[in-house]
């Protein structure tokens, strides 16, 4: 189903009633278990990543006006000035909200709907994800992964992540899982007690999108037009999916749902 021009992140609320979906337009907010467009939300600059926060909403930073665009399930939006070109977002337990700033190097931390600080990261931030106490950070170019500590900021650990990273996702039990996309693998970080390896799960493609279902891990093959279901770390089944999927997100019902950048399109997949 079409769901507008450019669709690329997605994210479900966590009642699976509301999914958005980050296109040229903003912020295509639909039905999360039919599909069914219900409010397209202009924004300022075109959207390309989204996740969500329970004390936020929707976060949506917007590379080309440099703000993070919070939008309510119902379509309400509060803009907040960032550093240069976000990218990625993720909010933590505390209502604070970490946005990386992929042109300035920089993590900007929202609070109360202001930057209230700016931590300089490695370069070029891509994704970025909050589990227990850690902030992670995927650099693209330096091609890292970084642990900061939640509350002060303080750097805690670097580790090298392939050659080609691009998104995050973490679990509840500290786990990272970054999608090395010119490297065609995901590899896996523990973060307690502190940030280490612990595997390579080599994908047939190229990983971008991710998106975690429990002890399943969802991600999609941009160059192959594939959805992946790893358990166990492996591969255990594929999916074919809409053209160029660029990212995944998982409803409450277990239904997985699929963006196709190149057509606007929404696929969902019921396992």
């Amino acid at each position: 189903m079409r769901v507008g021009a450019g669709a690329e992140g997605i994210a479900v609320d966590p009642a699976g009633t509301v999914a958005a979906i980050a296109t040229d337009d903003g912020l295509t907010l639909v039905d999360a278990g039919t599909g069914a467009v219900r409010e397209t939300v202009r924004l300022p600059a075109a959207a390309r990543h989204v996740s969500f926060s329970p004390r936020h909403g929707f976060l949506v930073p917007l590379e080309e006006a440099n703000q993070l665009a919070e939008v309510s399930p119902d379509g309400g939006v509060r803009l907040i000035d960032t550093g240069t070109h976000p990218h990625d977002a993720a909010g933590d337990a505390d209502g604070r909200v970490f946005v990386g700033d992929e042109f300035a190097a920089s993590l900007s931390v929202v609070e109360a709907g202001a930057t209230v600080r700016t931590v300089r990261v490695a370069e070029q931030p891509g994704g970025v994800a909050v589990t227990g106490d850690v902030v992670a950070v995927v650099s693209v170019r330096a091609n890292v992964v970084e642990a900061y500590d939640r509350r002060t900021l303080e750097r805690l650990s670097t580790q090298n992540v392939g050659y080609g990273p691009s998104h995050v996702v973490a679990g509840e039990d500290g786990r990272l899982y970054v999608a090395d996309t010119r490297g065609g693998g995901i590899s896996v970080f523990s973060t307690r007690p502190r940030l280490r390896f612990e595997q390579r799960i080599a994908t047939p493609g190229k990983p971008y999108g991710v998106a975690l279902d429990g002890a399943r891990l969802w991600v999609t093959l941009s160059d192959r037009n594939q959805l992946l279901r790893i358990e166990g770390g492996r591969v255990v089944k594929r999916y074919p999916t809409v053209t160029t999927p660029y990212s995944v997100a998982v409803n409450p019902a277990g239904d997985v749902l699929v963006t196709g950048r190149d057509r606007g399109e929404l696929q969902i997949v019921s396992p």
